[in-house]
């Protein structure tokens, strides 16, 4: 059961929310507020059932929200203002309310259309229609203020508002909990942000019509500010009325967190946002908009509204209880069932404190810098820590930019540059509005379908489909899977993981022989498993993984010898098993031990290929010489992580900065058991595998790539000798090595190493409006999306600026899967975004590497990741670097 809905759970700990904005009243709000509630009685009185809803509604104080957000406003634009806020709250209340507008999302929509045909018309509104009457009204009022453009804009916020209140209402209909960023995409319409800053413009008497593109840092973090502000505040009443569309419910549900965790996540979200509002709009006052009046009225007018709207979440009785009074605290317990809730000291059950270890010290992680950036939030509060510096959140950045492209703004120098992409289906985020187009892949043959070119040229098979088509039909054999061939269904499969789960054959027998890991576990297990692992893999212990990263790569770089050819691809493979191993086993582990893993995982990793595509399991039962090197390996590593675990649980220190030795101590919350021998094991054979495969893979085809285009080699060079000259690069570094990372994000885009995935329907739903029963394969293809002209503009190009800010935030959501998506992402992500950086920055600073002559090299082989196949090439000393500086290690470990 999802923790938010746990009856149990009935308290949280709200931690003080920076307050770094001041909240302001307007000198009249009193008088305002009370003249807005008698527009409200006259205009808006007949939508409430009777007297006694409306004065429920007017003791809410939604009245004093303009006053508090325009301090500054004439009295005439201020009333105007906070009667605006006043209507489109009826209609969010209403929204909210499955008995009123909230019932049904086509009832809702009729009403919302007449709204939207009633303003801006010289036809009088139906007398029986209040909507309407009050909207003229207001539209009268406000619209000889308004400019042309704003005029414009004023139309297209109302109606982004009114279609994101129909999502809400639609997602708590089909009880679908969202992903975070999709979350927020429907959240930045319903919470009004388009005409909330449209109404700071008229409180201040200002157009910034033509800034929109330049103000758009400072939009970012001050409309996100206020989302998750309001979330967290009105999570009782949320929480009340299963509202869906809400940040808490989405790392609760959605991402596995418990509440506290959550709400601990969020708080340090909202700092994170607002400093980085605060450096925004420092950085546009120091520049020449700041010698502009109107620009200061404006970006004053944004900090009152954000320090307001803090200060109106406290004071509304709307999220602690009708009969409530606001006292001016800001933090403490608050209680889900009471009838008033008020901020308590202590809890009122002393059992839900420890459940808030880390409260006292509610600081933003170092993950939060990524807030904004389209990421999918992960579990990283489970480690508490000191607030980051400047330099370790920007680095945390740039990782998380790699894993999740297109969020980034540009750095000192950085432009855009290239030709235009194609128009996407949608744009990110947005809802869309066409239908779906279904096809069946062309190709089948009686019995087989598809089977067979999907076995033999998987790759050409995908470049066949229909790129217009958003879910293929695939037939296997007499069974019918589903292709999710648009980044809108790929998001959605991978966003609802109750229902599209980790299923299908290859998963199943992935079970059978590495056991039942985060990759491969079910929800339920999962969702346990990842809670306890999680730890191991926040950002505050990346700089101590880095330092191991170094010195693995200064050992394989020493054994180089310029012009003695070497396989690139099996030497990205040994390295990144050897940096795996480091990280798992560094504190115990001898020499031996790390070089015996090194040994047997790739006998481990050939074995569970053939053993996952085989037909039948005769194959390995045969007594051949592979069948029994792969049981006497896998026999050996068990013993290795047996022997492993034992000397961590005798050890005295419960966490000595490796993966190990948090697997083995970590405890779950919620139950207060931590793993068992069997889960330790599965986890460590999970987790070499997969940082090995995926790594490996993806060095080697950047690599490739670059001895192919000597353009973006030289480009590349030019970074790394500037920000390194010849040393391995420290977590430091990271920040600074953005054409790095594009350079990576594009390799996964062209060369994803999971290229093709499955989950099986665990219950009877839709996609793309196809019905599928349960146990219906489920494909998605991070290859076919990242080769999809109808998503890339010349796709098959190798062009890593294509991940320059501007051009990549006009992508749809879903465009970029190479880690997944949703609460079964990646959980080391971050980890290898880090390896895949120092390894490519710290061996090209020294090196190049050229294909041997007369080789063919490069060519995809699709197996279980996708790799590069025998990739012999030459190593070059790079003569214009200096020779390797000192390599400084992190003490984090």
């Amino acid at each position: 059961m999802p923790e938010s809905s746990d009856p149990e759970i009935t308290e949280f700990f709200l931690p003080e929310l920076p307050r770094l904005l001041p909240s302001v009243y307007h000198p009249q709000a009193a008088r305002l507020e009370i003249a807005s509630n008698g527009w409200v009685r006259r205009f808006l009185g007949d939508t409430f059932a009777g007297e006694a809803e409306l004065l429920y509604f007017l003791r809410q104080r939604n009245g004093i929200y303009g006053p508090l957000t325009v301090p500054e406003a004439s009295d005439r634009r201020a009333l105007d203002i906070a009667d605006w806020y006043q209507y489109v709250t009826v209609i969010d209340s209403f929204v909210s309310d499955r008995g009123d507008l909230g019932s049904s999302a086509e009832a809702a929509r009729a009403v919302f259309s007449r709204i939207l045909g009633d303003f801006d018309t010289d036809v009088a509104a139906d007398a029986a229609f209040p909507y309407g009457r009050a909207g003229q009204d207001l539209w009268r009022r406000i619209s000889p203020g308004l400019s042309t453009g704003q005029t414009r804009r004023f139309a297209a916020s109302l109606e982004a508002f009114l279609r994101g209140c129909a999502t809400e209402i639609q997602a708590k209909l089909n009880d679908r909990v969202p992903d975070y960023e999709s979350c927020l995409a429907v959240r930045l319409d319903s919470f009004g942000c388009d005409f909330i800053e449209l109404m700071t413009e008229y409180g201040a008497e200002v157009d910034m019509t033509g800034l929109i593109p330049r103000l758009s840092e400072v939009h970012l973090h001050c409309r996100r500010q206020m989302i998750i502000i309001n979330d967290l505040l009105s999570w009782r009443k949320e929480h009340a009325q299963d509202d869906k569309m809400t940040v808490v419910r989405v790392l609760t549900e959605g991402e596995g967190l418990s509440l506290q965790q959550a709400v601990d996540r969020l708080v340090g979200l909202v700092e994170e946002h607002e400093r980085a509002y605060i450096a925004a709009r420092d950085a546009l006052l120091d520049g020449e908009l700041g010698e502009r009046e109107d620009v200061r009225r404006y970006l004053r007018g944004l900090d009152h509204l954000m320090g307001g709207s803090l200060e109106f979440e406290y004071l509304t009785p709307r999220y602690f209880g009708d009969g409530s009074v606001w006292d001016g605290t800001t933090s403490g317990w608050l209680d889900l069932d009471a009838d008033i809730a008020r901020f308590r000291d202590r809890p009122r059950t002393p059992a839900a404190a420890p459940s808030a270890v880390a409260t006292s010290a509610a600081t933003p992680a170092a993950v939060a810098t990524a807030a904004g950036t389209g990421e999918e939030p992960e579990d990283d509060e489970a480690v508490p820590s000191a607030r980051p510096s400047d330099e370790e959140r920007a680095a945390i950045a740039r990782l998380r930019a790699i894993v999740s492209p297109g969020s980034e703004r540009p750095g000192p120098g950085e432009e855009a540059g290239g030709a235009a992409r194609p128009a996407p289906k949608a744009a990110r985020g947005e809802a869309r509005t066409g239908p779906w187009k279904v096809v069946t892949a062309p190709g089948s043959v009686p019995v087989l379908g598809h089977a067979l070119p999907l076995w033999r040229r998987p790759l050409e098979f995908l470049a066949g489909l229909p790129t217009d088509a958003d879910l293929v039909e695939i037939r296997l054999g007499p069974k019918k899977a589903y292709l999710a061939h648009s980044p809108e269904l790929a998001q959605q499969v991978l966003t609802d993981s109750r229902t599209y789960d980790k299923g299908g054959p290859l998963f199943e027998k992935a079970r059978l022989l590495v056991g039942n890991g985060l990759v491969s576990s079910a929800w339920a297990p999962h969702r346990r498993q990842r809670r306890l692992l999680q730890p191991a893999f926040h950002p505050s212990r990346v700089p101590g993984y880095i330092g191991l990263m170094g010195e693995e790569l200064e050992a394989e770089l020493a054994s180089w010898e310029p012009g003695e050819a070497l396989d690139v691809s099996d030497t990205m493979h040994g390295l990144t098993l050897k940096i795996t191993a480091r990280t798992m086993f560094a504190t115990t582990a001898d020499r031996r031990a790390i070089d015996e893993v090194a040994y047997c995982m790739p006998v481990i990793m050939r074995g569970v290929y053939k053993r996952m595509i085989a037909p039948t399991g005769l194959q390995e039962k045969l007594p051949t010489a592979h069948n029994r090197d792969f049981e006497q390996v896998r026999v050996r590593m068990r013993q290795l992580i047996r022997e492993t675990v034992e000397a961590y649980r005798s050890a005295d220190s419960e966490d000595t900065g490796d993966l190990m030795s948090i697997l083995v101590h970590t405890r779950d919350d919620e139950t207060g058991e931590g793993l068992s021998d069997e889960e330790i094991h599965d986890q460590v054979m999970t987790l070499l595998i997969g940082g090995t495969e995926t790594t490996g893979n993806t060095m080697a085809w950047a690599f490739h790539t670059l001895a192919t285009h000597p353009h973006i080699e030289e480009r590349l060079h030019e970074e790394l000798d500037t920000v390194l000259a010849g040393r391995v690069p420290g977590f430091d570094d990271l920040h600074r090595l953005p054409y790095t990372g594009r350079v990576i994000t594009e390799t996964l885009r062209m060369y994803p190493p999971a290229w093709l995935l499955t989950r099986a329907t665990t219950r009877a739903t839709e996609l793309a409006g196809r019905r599928l029963e349960p146990g219906t394969i489920v494909l998605y293809s991070p290859y076919a999306l990242g080769h999809n002209p109808a998503v890339y503009a010349d796709p098959e190009t190798f062009d890593p600026d294509r991940w320059l800010p501007e051009r990549a935030e006009g992508l749809p959501r879903g465009f970029n899967l190479p880690f997944g998506g949703g609460s079964r992402k990646c959980i080391g992500d971050t980890l290898g975004a880090a390896e895949t950086t120092i390894t490519l920055a710290g061996i090209a600073a020294r090196w190049r590497l050229r294909t041997v002559p007369g080789t063919r090299a490069g060519t995809a082989v699709p197996r279980a990741s996708l790799g590069t196949g025998p990739l012999p090439m030459l190593p070059e000393r790079r003569g214009r670097v200096a020779g390797p500086a000192g390599l400084t290690l992190s003490s984090a470990r």
